[in-house]
């Protein structure tokens, strides 16, 4: 085994998976590559790269970087730039050596999205001024009290609270509502935009996403409006 893809959180199901415990187990039994799915989680759940041995990790601007999409971000150990320096795939667009080596004069190999490089040049000064432990912990406060509001109006969560994601939350809904129903109804009378269930899950699982700068009446708002919207069925 020469690598582990791990995705550390799954926002479709609402499921952040133990990347710590992860990491250890796979070192305690291999000696793979670590790559890590860190799309919706980085900047919303602590990721220790280096403390937990991960290798290569990949986000996007896009989620709780609060910018719009178009950058991708990522890193790499150093057991990483040997693997890379040993492999022999085709590669060119996605050559991370091109960027290592642009990134030396300050710009990327191609032309960036500008409009989201200074977007997101914005939102992280935004953190820092906060600080990244702050930012952590908003986003661990504000999943649990997404959690507690759609227990409170008799719905349950779908991941259990241990494995309970901290950028969105996935909602059960209860059997026989049409979940694709109650997402359009919630935008028509609400104008508010919840994320439905995806393949298997499709019309049974209402999404509510709490990354980036989203507060309790948002929260609230959106809770109350499907709350409202169950109760005229």
């Amino acid at each position: 085994m020469r690598a582990v893809l791990i995705t550390h959180n799954e926002s479709s199901t609402g499921v952040r998976n133990p990347l710590k415990e992860l990491c250890e187990i796979i070192k305690t039994h291999s000696d793979a590559l670590i790559l890590v799915d860190a799309v919706s989680s980085a900047a919303g759940s602590i990721i220790s790269t280096d403390a937990w041995g991960i290798d290569v990790v990949a986000t996007a601007s896009q989620k709780s970087w609060i910018a719009p999409p178009g950058i991708a971000m990522v890193s790499f150990s150093d057991k990483a730039w040997k693997a890379y320096d040993k492999s022999k795939c085709p590669k060119y667009y996605y050559d991370m050596d091109q960027y290592r080596e642009y990134l030396k004069i300050g710009q990327p190999p191609f032309t960036p999205s500008l409009t989201t490089m200074y977007t997101l040049h914005e939102s992280l000064k935004n953190m820092v001024n906060e600080g990244i432990e702050s930012v952590f912990e908003r986003h661990s406060k504000i999943a649990q009290f997404t959690r507690d509001l759609a227990k409170n109006i008799g719905l349950d969560i779908l991941p259990e609270e241990n494995y309970a994601s901290d950028t969105v939350t996935a909602i059960k809904l209860p059997k026989n509502v049409d979940g694709k129903m109650i997402v359009n109804q919630v935008e028509k009378n609400y104008n508010i935009i919840l994320g439905g269930g995806q393949q298997k899950l499709a019309g049974k699982i209402i999404r509510v996403g709490h990354m980036g700068w989203i507060n309790q009446e948002d929260i609230e708002k959106a809770i109350l409006a499907l709350k409202e919207t169950l109760d005229t069925l």
